[in-house]
């Protein structure tokens, strides 16, 4: 088996689509290009992956949830320009997690779990946010970003830009105990002693490591005795002793507001003076107290499901919330949009996306559950922030607007045409010189005549101006039997040679 054979087999996954990244003509605040992901639904091809080693841009991107929501490999996604790689390496060390963290193009870091056989994605997702949380790193993505895929309604899961684009000098690369680049040979013997069979994932167990002294965190979510142990960072002081005043709260109930400074005392370093403290204090008695799982410090350790099980944890009754990941666009005409929410994705139109009332409903229809109620002004900004990253799915040419109006045109033209230019008053095309002439209402007959042209996402008026834009067409006066009478005129379209869609024939830069 080749190098490339081995490194293709480690990293499988959908045969139906793949994606790129590329560079635009647009610059970021450092003068740098902007990147656009994007996704094409094809099969990646042997020249693909070549190309990837031999660093012919772009860089390849695999989808690691196949066809049946399977993964031979999953990711942390650590998007940390400034991550500490080595205190990163140590503490997976330490807690002899079989993984291998490879250098991300940004600099942080991608943390890879192989199994040698392909296995459900959502054991994969489960294993992995478990020890996301352990590592400190629970608000990382995770690849892949959902449990199942629906690929018989167009849906694709999310890709990730392989390690070792250009092998000899690559940018993305594993790494050794001291945080050095590992050769692809290194690679390959360090995923032989890391790699998994199915039952063995199943089996893995994430171990908290976390010693309680003194019964102070008895029954505590996973977060705080994460935060006993490693400290709290500098400047969190204030939101780490609010969760940990929560805790205290649901533990002792009575007289709690008193025993909460043996917890300042012995977890915060230096301690919050007693005016900080009896802020807290109040504002935990003011409101319905609950903690506060997607702030700091206490979210980059979250384990939902293991505080579940505390006695002084979220509770039975919590639910998490259904976030919204990230939106991919099919761009057919109109478009069709795949939110990845929560553990799945829900397939909608732009104007279902754009209300959020509507959006609660087909995540109702599709996934069995339903988002709490959002003011509009919320909504639309959160959801310009996603679609301002979102990735496109190519569509085939054959279903775009454009195209399919130059077909229906060039079938009218063509087709049935007129022996003489008094044929355009019988509702024809006629042509001479390579020139066609039409009356508009004529073509929109043909049209709705079709039954297959979306008329009321296209009525006539949109698609008057849309053949003015692509083929040049212009309304002329012409004499027919003495009689002056209003046509269309454009350069005849031969059905023989096809149309490109003009963005389609620049050769585009590539990241």
């Amino acid at each position: 088996m080749t190098e490339l054979d081995k490194f293709q087999n480690i990293f499988e996954g959908s045969n139906s689509a793949y994606g790129q990244t590329r560079k635009t003509d647009e610059f970021d605040e450092r003068g740098k290009h902007k990147t656009r992901s994007f996704i094409i639904k094809q099969t990646p091809t042997k020249k693909m992956w070549q190309d990837h080693f031999d660093g012919v841009d772009p860089a390849l991107g695999i989808i690691p949830i196949n066809e049946q929501s399977k993964c031979k490999w999953a990711c942390i996604d650590i998007d940390i320009y400034s991550l500490n790689h080595l205190e990163l390496i140590k503490k997976i060390t330490d807690k002899k997690l079989p993984l291998i963290v490879c250098r991300s193009k940004s600099g942080g870091a991608h943390v890879f779990l192989f199994t040698t056989e392909f296995a459900p994605a959502a054991l994969f997702r489960s294993k992995l946010k478990e020890i996301a949380a352990v590592l400190g790193y629970a608000n990382s993505e995770i690849f892949p970003k959902q449990n199942h895929v629906k690929v018989e309604r167009g849906d694709t899961g999310s890709f990730l830009n392989l390690p070792y684009h250009n092998v000899k000098r690559p940018i993305r690369y594993a790494m050794k105990q001291d945080a050095s680049a590992m050769t692809l040979e290194e690679f390959f013997a360090q995923y032989d002693k890391v790699k998994l069979n199915v039952e063995q994932l199943e089996k893995l167990e994430v171990k908290e490591d976390v010693e309680i002294e003194d019964d102070l965190l008895k029954g505590a979510p996973p977060c705080l005795k994460a935060l006993a142990k490693q400290g709290i960072p500098n400047g969190q002081r204030n939101n780490a002793m609010y969760n940990f005043g929560i805790y205290v709260k649901k533990r002792f109930s009575e007289n709690w507001d008193a025993k909460i400074f043996n917890y300042n005392d012995k977890y915060c370093q230096p301690p919050l003076d007693k005016k900080e403290m009896d802020g807290i204090i109040k504002s935990i008695n003011t409101k319905e107290y609950q903690y506060k799982c997607k702030d700091e410090p206490i979210a980059s350790f979250c384990n939902s499901k293991k505080c579940m099980l505390q006695e002084f944890g979220v509770g039975d009754d919590f639910t998490p919330g259904l976030e919204i990941k990230e939106i991919k666009k099919y761009e057919s005409d109109p478009p069709i949009f795949y939110v990845v929410i929560g553990e799945d994705s829900v397939e909608v139109e732009a104007a279902d996306l754009h209300d959020a009332t509507r959006f609660s409903l087909k995540c109702l229809e599709q996934i069995n559950q339903a988002i709490p109620p959002i003011p509009k002004a919320i909504w639309i900004r959160m959801l310009n922030k996603l679609l301002s990253k979102v990735i496109p799915i190519e569509a085939p040419e054959s279903i775009k607007i454009d195209i399919q109006l130059k077909e229906s045109l060039g079938e009218f033209i063509n087709k049935s045409p007129g022996k003489k230019f008094e044929d355009v008053e019988r509702s024809s095309a006629f042509t001479e010189n390579g020139k066609s002439y039409f009356k508009i209402k004529s073509f929109w007959a043909y049209l709705v005549k079709s039954r297959a042209w979306p008329d009321k996402t296209w009525p006539q008026r949109r698609v008057t101006k849309k053949i003015t834009d692509l083929f040049g067409t212009k309304e002329v006066v012409k004499k027919i039997n003495n009689k002056s009478i209003r046509c269309m005129e454009m350069d005849t379209i031969s059905l023989d040679k096809p149309m490109v869609r003009k963005e389609n024939m620049k050769e585009p830069d590539f990241a």
